[in-house]
């Protein structure tokens, strides 16, 4: 765990300087944020085609929730891909003569039919979903279609230990549940000390996403602090009264509390947990009540030990006045219809489609020609790249590994929102197996 530190100010990098470090080629650069430094700039650099490409559009889908509860993580998904196509636009397209059009499709009720309809288009490449239901729906068949997917979301833990053990086409950007679990279980331990924490509360959406959330924490806490579990709640999603599981939390007075609760279900929470002081008897931690950063009632929250994950991605960690490419995706964000302050599902369709593009123009700079889809996915294995939120790997597994990122939750008038305070990051070796061990046995293999 390293914490939140300033960053100096890259303006000293050239143009050679910046495309050696982001990969080479001007979609890289501008994907890192860094496309400001390219114009006026009128040399063909590494990765611009020299007419062994043709120029025809990328054809590009995304399943993503666009409305209804969920859209509150899907719209952000979906303004990131956006982003991130129109920057790959911006500098002339995949090798310069590229261009990608997206096509973005609610997630809805039957989003294999949406998935294979895609494939009926002849899509180049496919992005999202975020659903973890869904994500195993369409995993196998994206396996069978032998058509690059890049997920957004879908973090589910089994999806390529026992959906899709051996994937070829199918990866994942984001971190997946059991990184941000043991994430927020590192976080309790490092808020209030290993000695401090001997009993825990969880109160978790009803629904398999909740389940497997409170089941991963529950063991890593108790492998790091021995821990009792004195009550576990699981309210339906949606539900406009958690009073019955904030007054049996209040009774236990547990030393954390533990929520995977997202979106709406995070402002009712809060509402009614300090309505009825239960901020005063627990410590909570949540892997993303992040994800509600736009709609955080701020009277519930002052004053509170209040704990959030982000996943891989929190808009000023590198500090956004120091670091030109952060401010620049920020203000981007807010520009951007249904976004206010952007979040880590923000950066999982940022991500996805950067992952992808990066990873083309590497094969083409080492094929010479436009790659197979076959010839993605071998060359996304083990792919390294730059976003304004740092570096990422696609690890050998198909999952994304990114450094996470938890701290305080507090509300900032002049956000309009709430903000993370005194972050902390952990890295994918502390929050994840390495490829080729579930997370059920490396949990296992901790030490109690």
């Amino acid at each position: 765990m390293v914490r939140d530190a300033d960053v100096h100010d890259s303006g000293g990098i050239d143009r050679r300087g910046l495309l050696k470090a982001v990969g080479g080629t001007a979609v890289a650069a501008a994907l890192a944020g860094c496309s400001s430094l390219l114009e006026g700039d009128g040399e063909d650099g590494p990765g611009q085609a020299d007419g062994t490409v043709t120029d025809e559009p990328i054809e590009a889908g995304m399943l993503t929730f666009t409305r209804g509860a969920a859209g509150v993580l899907g719209i952000q998904a979906q303004r990131g891909a956006e982003l991130a196509v129109q920057r790959i636009n911006d500098v002339g397209g995949i090798a310069g003569r590229r261009e990608i059009t997206l096509e973005v499709v609610d997630e809805g009720d039957s989003p294999l039919d949406s998935y294979n309809q895609f494939i009926e288009e002849g899509k180049d490449v496919t992005f999202g979903p975020i659903s973890s239901g869904t994500h195993a729906q369409i995993a196998p068949e994206v396996e069978s279609n032998e058509v690059v997917n890049v997920g957004t979301d879908g973090t589910v833990t089994t999806l390529y230990e026992e959906t899709v053990p051996d994937p070829t086409y199918s990866f994942r950007f984001q971190n997946y549940d059991v990184m941000e679990c043991v994430t927020m279980a590192r976080e309790a331990v490092a808020r209030l000390g290993a000695d401090s924490i001997e009993t825990v509360a969880g109160v978790n959406p009803g629904y398999t996403f909740g389940e497997d959330e409170m089941a991963v924490f529950t063991r890593a806490i108790q492998k790091l602090t021995g821990a009792e579990v004195v009550y576990e709640g699981f309210p339906e999603l949606g539900a406009s009264d958690m009073s019955n599981h904030i007054t049996s939390v209040n009774d236990e007075e547990p030393d954390v509390t533990f929520t995977s609760l997202w979106g709406g279900d995070v402002t009712t929470f809060l509402r009614q947990a300090s309505a009825n002081d239960m901020f005063d008897n627990t410590t909570v931690v949540g892997s993303i009540l992040y994800s509600a950063a736009g709609d955080v009632p701020g009277d519930a929250i002052e004053g509170t030990e209040l704990y959030s994950g982000s996943r891989n991605f929190y808009w000023d960690h590198p500090r956004t006045g120091n670091w030109q490419p952060g401010r620049e995706l920020f203000e981007a964000a807010q520009d951007q219809d249904g976004v206010s302050i952007p979040n880590a599902h923000y950066m999982s369709g940022y991500g996805a489609v950067t992952a992808w593009a990066t990873a083309v123009e590497k094969a083409i700079d080492l094929l010479g020609s436009y790659p197979s889809q076959e010839q993605i996915a071998t060359v996304l294995e083990g792919h390294g790249f730059f976003t304004p939120a740092g570096y990422h790997v696609m690890a050998e597994d198909h999952q994304g590994m990114s450094n996470a990122v938890a701290g305080q939750m507090v509300y900032d008038e002049d956000l309009g929102g709430a903000r993370l305070e005194d972050v902390n990051i952990y890295s994918p070796s502390e929050t994840a197996p390495s490829p080729g061990t579930t997370a059920s046995d490396w949990l296992d293999s901790w030490s109690g």
